[in-house]
């Protein structure tokens, strides 16, 4: 007596996913997770690197720099999850179809479809737990990033100059040395200063004080000192008494006012009508969207044939993740600028890409779907 095999099985309720979805989820799911966090590890050293050069210019209080970086990291992770799991769909699905095991699978009653069920298991969990980040945790951890910014550049203002020692600023242009420092006063300051005709000159004063004008650039500012300029090898030195005087040493940081819409709270974003609040919305929409349109497309684009090369699709997919990626930064531009309005917003590039999935979906399966109808109508008019 024979038994004709049925398919794997899903267990007693029809919602229990087999055990070939459960391999699937899992490979793809720790694929997923290595990529994301060599992703992170990369994109962390490199504003490691950033902070480090800050805090070594005196921009930033050395011991803000881990704690800056685990806040970040929750923001970097959101932004990264979507390129990881198109990655590890890419990866994972990809060696199955190379060692042949995707076929075993379809022999097994394990289709497209199943496949397409497992990468929905995972990504639909995925774009739940990026929502709740991008519209509850992120928001949070910016807002004590901007914070701890805010505290470790106040610090900064003090430790930059060290009593009895010299330092340059803005490229050796400046060297400038403190005899004491009282709180925030500065005492006996002695400044060198490289002009940019080749001139020297040199700054003194009695006590002094930091400041940062409206554009954000720090200035020591002397009171009862003197200045001497000339040119090096030339007799020609001028000198000046001054009662007050202000010598910029560090230039304006970068304007990050519109970074601060990352640390508003999502009500208050939804309450308001401003095209830059409208954008940071759909931003925090980015994430999950993106998830669930990658799922779509990414596991026809890793149907890789036997003997084909392991990094050929890998590489068409991050072109077509970066496009993507760019056309959303365009988009939020428009958005933030008014150029687009707030009802179309960002869904026009996800129903690009929502298009292109749909086209290859028509390109891998309605093309079968012919083919079969053709063999069956020939077979049909074929001759008794």
């Amino acid at each position: 007596m024979t038994q004709s095999y049925r398919g794997p099985r899903r267990g007693a309720g029809s919602n229990v996913p087999s055990i070939i979805d459960r391999y699937l989820i899992r490979e793809i799911a720790l694929t997923t997770l290595a990529i994301a966090l060599a992703l992170l590890a990369m994109v962390l050293s490199h504003r490691l690197a950033q902070y480090l050069s800050q805090a070594a210019s005196g921009l930033l209080a050395s011991d803000s720099i881990l704690p800056l970086i685990g806040l970040q990291a929750i923001h970097f992770l959101v932004v990264l999850v979507p390129l990881a799991f198109l990655l590890g769909v890419m990866l994972t699905l990809g060696r199955l179809y190379r060692d042949h095991e995707m076929t075993a699978l379809a022999a097994c009653g394990h289709g497209p479809l199943s496949v397409y069920r497992a990468v929905l298991l995972l990504a639909a969990p995925l774009a739940l737990a990026s929502l709740v980040l991008s519209f509850l945790v992120v928001p949070a951890t910016m807002e004590l990033r901007f914070e701890l910014l805010d505290k470790a550049r106040q610090e900064a203002e003090i430790s930059l100059f060290a009593p009895g020692a010299f330092r340059e600023v803005l490229d050796g242009r400046h060297v400038i040395y403190v005899g004491a420092l009282d709180e925030r006063e500065l005492r006996n300051v002695f400044i060198r200063s490289r002009e940019p005709d080749g001139a020297i000159s040199i700054t003194t004063g009695e006590r002094g004080r930091q400041e940062f004008d409206e554009e954000g650039a720090r200035h020591i500012v002397l009171d009862h000192g003197y200045r001497y300029r000339g040119t090096p090898g030339q007799g020609d030195y001028e000198s000046l008494r001054f009662e007050r005087a202000a010598l910029r040493v560090e230039t304006a940081p970068p304007s990050q006012s519109w970074q601060r819409r990352e640390a508003l709270p999502t009500h208050q974003l939804l309450d308001s009508s401003d095209p830059r609040y409208v954008a940071e919305l759909q931003m925090r929409l980015n994430s999950p969207i993106q998830l669930l349109v990658i799922a779509l497309w990414a596991p026809l684009l890793a149907r890789a044939r036997p003997r084909e090369g392991r990094y050929g699709r890998i590489v068409a997919a991050v072109l077509i993740y970066a496009i993507y990626f760019n056309l959303v930064g365009v988009g939020e531009s428009w958005l933030s600028h008014g150029a687009v309005a707030a009802a179309l917003g960002l869904w026009w590039v996800h129903g690009l890409f929502l298009l292109f999935g749909a086209g290859l979906w028509l390109h891998h399966y309605a093309s079968g779907w012919n083919r079969r109808w053709v063999r069956r109508v020939r077979g049909r008019l074929k001759p008794a």
